[in-house]
């Protein structure tokens, strides 16, 4: 049992964050990454101040570069792991970063999963419908699938703080699934409306997913199409934007052997 939880002691979760980034300044900031040596470490701090969009600043450190906000602490951490070259540096960053995640003292709704972090939700609907997913399209034919899968898990975790790209992920999702009908029915050119009966007959699915499908392309179409159509996009909560996700798996889940 963690020592707030023996002695009930109350952590909101901006000071739940701030430790967890400290922790990280801690771990992995400077002790891991001073460990490694200089050309990699320099390499290294290039590529994390490239993905956060800033400009590098020989005089700079760690600290000025990333600052305080939880996001870029995030990135800055997916990037030390995912430029690490030499296996056993990748598989001590890896451990340190699930260190990270269970010294926090609250949930920080998160999960590190595959060198990226995912916004977490209800664990066994994660584990079967997005982490299980993510695990099988690895393989180099469902690329197509993978790449709008993640991005759409990327802007959901990036939406507490820009709400406005919770419709993205309506996006993102429906074009992952539209990858993957694209290959199961051997018409990849086709939009997702187009396949969607001979989908559900590859799949091997009872007609009732057929108006399952159809009431997903449905809604999807609602964001996908409302800007060229000169209408706002709607408004929409996480909760429902988090169930469509959950929807796009389990969709990925029946076709996927």
């Amino acid at each position: 049992m963690k020592f707030v939880d023996r002695f009930n002691i109350e952590i909101g979760q901006d000071d739940a964050r701030n430790r967890f980034i400290n922790r990280a300044y801690n771990r992995i900031f400077h002790k891991f990454f001073l460990n490694l040596n200089v050309n990699e470490s320099y390499r290294i701090h290039l590529e994390i101040v490239s993905a956060l969009g800033d400009k590098y600043q020989y005089h700079k450190n760690f600290e000025d570069h990333i600052g305080r906000d939880f996001y870029r602490n995030l990135l800055a951490l997916e990037t030390i792991y995912n430029s690490l070259e030499e296996f056993y540096d990748k598989k001590e960053c890896n451990m340190l970063i699930n260190l990270l995640m269970t010294e926090s003292e609250i949930d920080l709704g998160i999960i590190w999963q595959n060198g990226r972090f995912i916004k977490s939700g209800a664990k066994l609907l994660d584990d079967k419908l997005v982490n299980d997913v993510i695990h099988w399209l690895r393989e180099n034919k469902y690329s197509s699938v993978l790449i709008p899968f993640e991005k759409g898990l990327n802007h959901f975790l990036h939406s507490d703080k820009r709400p406005e790209i919770l419709s993205d992920v309506i996006t993102d999702m429906y074009e992952s699934l539209e990858a993957l009908a694209g290959i199961i029915t051997d018409h990849p050119k086709n939009d997702l409306s187009k396949n969607r009966e001979l989908f559900i007959k590859n799949v091997k699915a009872s007609d009732a997913y057929k108006k399952l499908q159809s009431e997903y392309i449905t809604y999807a179409n609602k964001f996908r199409h409302a800007v060229e159509e000169g209408m706002d996009k709607p408004s929409i909560s996480q909760r429902e934007v988090e169930s469509f996700i959950y929807l796009t798996g389990l969709f990925i889940r029946l076709a996927i052997p």
